[in-house]
């Protein structure tokens, strides 16, 4: 008989018996509408270390160029050894490395899960929320966490290999007694794509109303979300659509308007791109690197092949990667500074990129994506840099657009968590990197760009490996 539980975070007790580690010990039923609010934001709150951690794949990609031991923190120096450098260096076996979001991931679609299921049957005790809103922002996060777990754990979509290609379980209701068996990818990506469709049939808030909210969906956060599926998938048709029926929408914060200090810019201004307060902002949930204490970015320092992506002089975005000592070296280094505030999950300038690059695929439109593309690009340099950026822009053909989109991505983004699954979904190229005097390459097209499942995962679901 199905088991299911419908649980509030704070009575939550997790066990690791169960296949996935949700097991509730504690259980609280809730029973009205306002109920099911709090165990929604509840299940926000539970995405929210998994889809901050998403951004330590910055360790795997070709943004981290060294480690900086003199400056690490408890990510960087586990109690066994130096487990980020596991990370860094692709050796997922040996069993030391800081493993990726996974347990997170399921609670919070067990939550979601629990929202779906018991919804409808909840007294309406508010005229504040309305179940449809709560029903669509369940299915909205359901989708969501199962799209990070495809793009960490499985392979990246190939659609002519993509139904026999290993993805992730599934958990589409609760109960603690099913087996949850790794499904296809091709499975994932439509259970996907399916989720945001019921989302969208009962969602009814067009935008969050302040940034209180800006964590949560709504249906802008929905088809900008679709965008990014899309374009992962090569749907370029469908990704050009999404994204192009939001750009009269999205704003683009002009970064010489902001951060007037010579020297450095200032991370707390509220207009910045990355920050929940942007009028860029368009879904608010994760937080990427930034130089605060406790993160990891300050024992990671950037790549030479990063760096060289920037325009010093002209890229206003310069202004928040700050040039240090590495105290056992003594060699200049660079880290990005960002405010403890730094809140982005998907903003305007993704908006503009994904139809850019949607476009740079289909006929007749280079010209339109290099115009999406120097539309940001007026909004991120100087005038005199912008102006340079559209002449170089205007000369290329598709193969270079395409690959100074992907720059600009790598600008944009970085240290955010996108740079990794860029690479994968796209050119997965050579990287090769240095640690402790020894040089230790990733090979194009390496088995390595897809994570195995996490130890700890494995474990507990011997399912996992059938």
């Amino acid at each position: 008989m199905k088991k299911l539980a419908y649980i509030f975070l704070s009575a939550l007790t997790l066990s690791s018996c169960n296949y996935l580690d949700i097991t509730p010990v504690g259980q609280v039923i809730p029973g009205s509408v306002s109920e099911y609010r709090a165990l929604l934001t509840e299940a926000y709150g539970t995405a929210y270390p998994a889809t901050s951690s998403h951004s330590y794949t910055c360790l795997l990609s070709d943004e981290v160029g060294s480690l900086d031991h003199s400056s690490a923190s408890g990510f960087l120096v586990a109690s066994d050894g130096e487990a980020a450098s596991y990370n860094f260096r692709w050796e997922y076996t040996s069993g030391n490395m800081q493993e990726y979001p996974w347990l997170y991931y399921y609670r919070t679609i067990f939550l979601a899960n629990a929202v779906i299921e018991g919804i409808g049957s909840a007294s309406q005790d508010t005229n504040l929320e309305s179940k449809d809103q709560l029903l669509g922002e369940a299915y909205a996060l359901r989708a969501y966490c199962h799209f990070e777990l495809i793009n960490l754990y499985g392979k990246w979509y190939d659609p002519t290999t993509a139904n026999t290609d290993r993805g992730v379980p599934l958990a589409l209701y609760n109960d603690i007694e099913q087996s949850y068996r790794p499904s296809s990818v091709a499975a994932v990506y439509q259970q996907i794509l399916d989720d945001l469709k019921t989302a969208s049939d009962h969602m009814q808030v067009d935008v969050q109303p302040s940034t209180d909210y800006s964590y949560r969906f709504s249906k802008k956060v929905l088809t900008a979300f679709e965008a990014r599926v899309r374009l992962y998938m090569g749907q370029w048709q469908e990704a050009y659509d999404k994204a192009t029926s939001l750009l009269a929408s999205c704003t683009l914060q002009d970064m010489n308007e902001t951060n007037p200090s010579e020297n450095l810019g200032d991370p707390d201004d509220e207009r910045l791109p990355w920050l929940p307060t942007s009028p860029e902002n368009i879904l608010a949930l994760d937080r990427p690197f930034g130089g605060f204490g406790g993160d990891i970015i300050y024992g990671t320092c950037l790549s030479d092949g990063i760096l060289s992506k920037f325009d010093r002089d002209n890229d206003r975005r310069w202004l928040f990667i700050s040039e240090t000592v590495n105290m056992e070296t003594w060699e200049t280094v660079y880290k990005v500074s960002r405010s403890t505030s730094a809140r982005t999950s998907i903003r305007s300038s993704e908006v503009y990129l994904i139809a850019a690059e949607a476009a740079a695929h289909l006929d007749g439109k280079l010209d339109e994506a290099k115009g999406y593309l120097t539309s940001l690009q007026a909004k991120r340099f100087t005038p005199e840099g912008a102006e340079a950026k559209a002449t170089a822009v205007a000369a290329l053909d598709q193969t270079g657009l395409l690959a100074e989109i992907a720059d600009e991505r790598a600008r944009e983004f970085l240290l955010e968590g996108h740079r990794w699954l860029d690479l994968r979904r796209t050119t997965r190229p050579q990287i090769v990197k240095t640690y402790d005097g020894q040089t230790y390459t990733l090979q194009a097209n390496d088995s390595r760009y897809t994570l195995p499942y996490p130890q700890s995962a494995i474990e507990n679901n011997p399912e996992l490996n059938n």
